[in-house]
């Protein structure tokens, strides 16, 4: 395309951008549609729609009727892999919250779309502080109904809120409560909100995000982190890793690391102790059978596994699994609960079966820390600096293929501190920060992967 070409082009896109503000619905439909092509990361066009009132009138249309909400969604979750669109979106007055309230709606139909844009958003820090501190209007009535068939007295929506009462409720509370009550689309059937597991990864990389996942409301109360735990070896890859991702981010408080692994599986956890161990080796299990002094040293979770168990498929939910146990192994009470609790006859029989080199350097990391001789005068406290090659809590985690809430493959690109890098063959999955990009139609859509 020669440069008058490109001058035309933009021209015409400029003309579309204007009609974004009609009164007719059919013309901001027809416009918004038009303009969704041009909005992926290869596009050299895409630069038309940085400019502030764009941004702005595009996040008014996705309260707009559903099939211009839905292209409306989909061109910001395009346009903020640039972290300078993502910054602006997210000071829109309002616009997170209308964000959080569009993915509690148990009856709307593009909740997922706004999970998937929730999760760019929230790749930045003061978004993730924001949504902290965030307290959202609702009326817990519908909901209650949609969730509390299911729950227990103590679980009940109702004790978040009385029925009724329309006063803020903790965004995050919120967020958790749907995550959890909407798997397998019991909630919202147009909704499966797997990715709000890397919205609470993201949460989770700041100190106050890890709190509030370690924290409890009352001291019957489970924290968050023991409801996200179950979900290790759940089918969707998104959930799994987003959730992984959380495990790891909350293993970088040492202060907290006795909090996180039971001493024994003789006796029940203590009173505020979560034990991640079983549900973070189960994960790395195969088929193999120990012998039955091995056996008798692992969590009851992990013995007697059916010989149709399978091992975590993806490297890079394995490899955050195994980085987790090192960062918990750098604390000497840890080690010596991971000794007792057959946490090295799992990691040798993985190792055997692994086939991806760094994790297998990982593996043989945590080996070397259990297998350490620890005698009176040769014993450490903590191992300073277990992961030396990845000091930083992990963002959200993305892998391929996707499948968005209109049963379609997104693409899928990444946030990197200088902006986006292409890769043009993407590897089976990608542990880093990840951003979700919804392209071109409704018909035709696959993903990619930047890092």
């Amino acid at each position: 395309m020669t440069s008058l070409q490109q001058k035309q082009q933009d021209a015409q896109l400029i003309e579309l951008l204007g009609f974004l503000t009609d009164p007719q619905p059919q013309v901001r439909r027809i416009a918004l549609a038009s303009l969704l092509p041009y909005t992926a990361a290869d596009k050299r066009e895409r630069s038309l729609f940085n400019r502030d009132h764009y941004i702005a009138q595009i996040a008014t249309m996705c309260a707009d009727q559903e099939l211009i909400a839905h292209d409306a969604l989909s061109v910001l979750i395009n346009l903020t892999s640039s972290i300078i669109v993502a910054d602006r979106l997210a000071k829109i007055p309002g616009f997170l919250t209308g964000l959080v309230r569009m993915i509690i709606d148990e009856n709307a139909l593009l909740s997922d779309l706004a999970c998937m844009l929730l999760s760019n958003l929230s790749k930045l820090e003061h978004v993730s502080m924001q949504l902290l501190g965030l307290r959202v209007p609702f009326n817990v009535s519908n909901f209650s109904k949609a969730t509390d068939e299911d729950a227990q007295d103590d679980e009940r929506p109702s004790k978040i809120a009385k029925e009724g009462e329309t006063d803020g409720i903790e965004a995050l509370e919120l967020l958790l409560e749907v995550f959890l009550k909407g798997e397998g689309k019991r909630y919202n059937p147009n909704a499966n909100y797997d990715f709000l597991a890397s919205v609470f990864a993201n949460v989770s990389t700041i100190p106050l995000g890890r709190s509030f996942l370690l924290s409890t409301t009352s001291p019957d109360a489970e924290p968050p982190l023991v409801k996200l735990i179950s979900f290790t070896e759940h089918p969707s890859t998104i959930r799994r890793g987003g959730v992984a991702s959380c495990i790891k981010n909350s293993a970088f408080q040492k202060a907290g690391h006795t909090r996180l692994v039971a001493p024994s599986n003789d006796q029940p956890p203590t009173s505020g102790c979560i034990d991640l161990l079983p549900q973070m080796l189960l994960p790395l299990c195969g088929p193999e059978e120990f012998d039955i002094d091995v056996m008798d040293e692992l969590p009851d979770v992990l013995q007697l596994l059916p010989e149709t168990k399978k091992r975590e498929p993806d490297a890079a939910i394995r490899l955050i699994l195994v980085e987790t146990l090192v960062l918990l192994a750098s604390t000497r009470l840890c080690r010596e609960a991971m000794r007792k609790r057959g946490v090295y006859a799992v990691i040798r029989a993985a190792h055997l079966a692994e086939t991806v080199d760094k994790v297998t350097e990982s593996m043989v990391r945590l080996v070397n820390l259990l297998m350490r001789d620890e005698d009176e005068s040769t014993a450490l406290e903590e191992v300073p600096d277990p992961l030396e090659d990845d000091k930083k809590p992990d963002h959200g985690f993305e892998t391929a293929p996707v499948v968005g809430a209109d049963g379609n493959e997104i693409k899928s690109y990444g946030i990197a501190e200088s902006g986006p890098v292409p890769v043009a063959h993407a590897p089976s999955s990608v542990p880093a920060s990840m951003t979700y990009e919804q392209v071109d139609s409704e018909d035709e859509e696959e993903m990619l992967l930047e890092v």
